[in-house]
């Protein structure tokens, strides 16, 4: 009984899935799988934690997020000359996201050397039509 208090006192404090970090192994064996889901269902969502569409957790933001942030932010900064790492720090995302959605999206982000000119595609399109 004192495993299941236990269990159930860091998924109120804790809330799912960090409450696990705060019990040991030996201590969670102990608690039928049974109970903990049922724990689980009605508990809140830790910190810094999401749920999907699909009800999957997750940390943080997903990519799809990520990548328009960036979007948007470049939609502001037209024709500035930026580097991954500030991007990355301007849209609160990895550097690793920020040089992905860059090379991938040649069409915003223009490589020259370590640095990015940040371009308007609709504009470069007219002037390429004339």
């Amino acid at each position: 009984m004192e495993a299941i208090q236990e269990v159930k006192e860091a998924i109120q404090r804790y809330g799912v899935p960090t409450w696990v970090a705060y019990v040991g192994s030996p201590t969670r064996n102990l608690v039928p799988k049974e109970t903990i889901r049922e724990l689980q269902a009605s508990a809140k969502i830790s910190e810094g934690w999401s749920r999907q569409f699909d009800g999957q957790l997750i940390f943080g933001r997903t990519s799809a997020d990520a990548i328009q942030d960036i979007l948007g932010w470049a939609k502001k900064h037209l024709f500035e000359m930026v580097t991954v790492k500030q991007v990355a720090e301007a849209c609160d995302v990895s550097e690793g996201a920020a040089r992905r959605t860059m090379n991938k999206r040649p069409d915003v982000f223009r490589k020259y050397g370590r640095e990015f000119e940040i371009r308007d595609d609709q504009a470069d399109r007219k002037a390429e039509k004339k």
